[in-house]
């Protein structure tokens, strides 16, 4: 069944539903970050967009409870509508590379990687990710070190070398690597005069402060610069790409800066709060109108790793991370038990200056299968009367004793027997 409390209506009326289902799990995954981050002065850098098209991949090889759970995690939507979830997911990747590939530089990839020493990938499930995901398929040794080398290499690749590693090892028991990756390069429709920036204070949550490279610039032509001011926070949205009206040149991507009006109230606080049925006024492009003004943006160089399981679990997904619970019988032929997810990672790189803004993301999903033992018989078994018995070579399968003992060894003591009132001997 659906999440409960699925939101049916948001503020952004005109996002269609696959792009609310997106920025709904962006705030929800954004939360449950901030919540599982030992130290609340890191930097939260994260792309749920880039974690759904990796973990839908996954979620296409689950059935039973773990479809549901991801399905209603993912998508907001019950087992049986998860295909079309998933699809329609592919559909507005689509979009959104299509209308942005002549302004700025936006790409995806998907790749999967399976142990061919242990299953075989379930051709169904195979075609699916082609056609959803233009995804990579090979079937390697993964006893062979050349494979983590190999994956490592297709992040770099895929990342212009902003991610280069992504796996340290692969275990044999490991089936599949699948991973899915994202990388964004542009240039500001109007960009900062790097003469301009100065060191200036900048100061964290916990009230240390320190100097950093500031860009500054006035911004005095109307619409190049949105403004947004709500309760509780400010918002500025700045512009990618070239803006020529005679052209019929607009830009299509953009970085929205939000502010806690209050000081006391840090931005971590301020993102988790804003989680929930409705998403937050600063996503809606039309809340936003024109403003001109002086702007300073602190230089960007931000690198961060997470392990998600902690941060699913959180959201929802339970059994895809327990051997003993997962159902990945979608995902090969053999319909395997014992498949789960072992590891999730998210990797992610930021960067900003004067000229614009580099951003790349790869999210990384282990498939691993653990030999389920099966439950053992409880017995009671007493070789306290005649038996047969073999000595045989195990690997062979060559039996080089064998007998039937009536008689077990020479040191046995008869026992009386009391029949009818008279006493017999044995």
């Amino acid at each position: 069944m659906p999440r409960e409390g699925f939101p049916q209506e948001y503020v952004g009326r005109n996002f269609s539903d696959e792009v609310k289902n997106v920025n709904r799990l962006t705030m929800e995954f954004a939360k449950a970050a901030v919540k599982k981050q030992d130290d609340a002065n890191d930097n939260v850098v994260i792309s749920p967009y880039n974690a759904l098209q990796c973990l839908s991949m996954v979620a296409a090889g689950a059935d039973t409870q773990t479809r549901e759970e991801m399905a209603s995690t993912l998508f907001g939507v019950d087992a049986a509508e998860l295909d079309d979830a998933i699809e329609s997911l592919s559909d507005l990747n689509n979009r959104i590379l299509e209308a942005n590939k002549e302004q700025v530089e936006l790409k995806t990839a998907n790749g999967v990687w399976t142990n061919r020493e242990l299953l075989t990938l379930d051709q169904d499930y195979a075609d699916g990710l082609k056609k959803d995901f233009d995804a990579e398929i090979s079937a390697e040794n993964f006893a062979d070190p050349a494979v983590v080398d190999q994956i490592n290499d297709w992040a770099d690749k895929n990342t212009n070398g902003l991610i280069n590693e992504i796996l340290e090892s692969l275990e044999p028991n490991d089936f599949a690597v699948l991973a899915s990756s994202l990388y964004f390069k542009g240039d500001w429709t109007d960009e900062f005069d790097e003469d301009l920036t100065k060191d200036k204070v900048f100061t964290a949550d916990d009230g240390s402060a320190a100097t950093t490279a500031i860009m500054q610039k006035d911004f005095e032509d109307e619409g190049v610069v949105r403004y947004l001011k709500e309760d509780g926070y400010e918002a500025v949205a700045l512009t990618y790409g070239k803006e020529d009206m005679d052209k019929g040149q607009y830009p299509t991507m953009r970085m929205v800066l939000i502010r806690p009006t209050d000081d006391n109230v840090s931005a971590r606080d301020l993102m988790s709060a804003q989680a929930g049925d409705h998403l937050p006024t600063w996503m809606e492009p039309n809340a936003y109108s024109e403003a001109i003004g002086h702007i300073e943006l602190p230089r960007m160089d931000m690198k961060e790793n997470y392990d998600l399981i902690p941060v699913l679990e959180d959201m929802g997904i339970k059994s895809a991370f327990n051997s003993a619970e997962a159902d990945f019988s979608k995902m090969t032929e053999e319909r395997a038990r014992g498949l789960y997810l072992s590891q999730v990672s998210h990797d992610t790189v930021f960067k900003t200056n004067e000229k614009g803004s580099e951003a790349a993301a790869v999210t990384t999903a282990v498939m691993t299968l653990e030999c389920v033992m099966p439950t053992p018989e409880v017995i009671d078994v007493k070789f306290d009367r005649s038996y047969i018995f073999a000595l045989q070579d195990v690997q062979t399968g060559a039996v080089i004793f064998t007998g039937a003992v009536n008689k077990p060894n020479e040191d046995m003591t008869p026992v009386q027997k009391r029949t009818c009132g008279n006493i017999n001997k044995l």
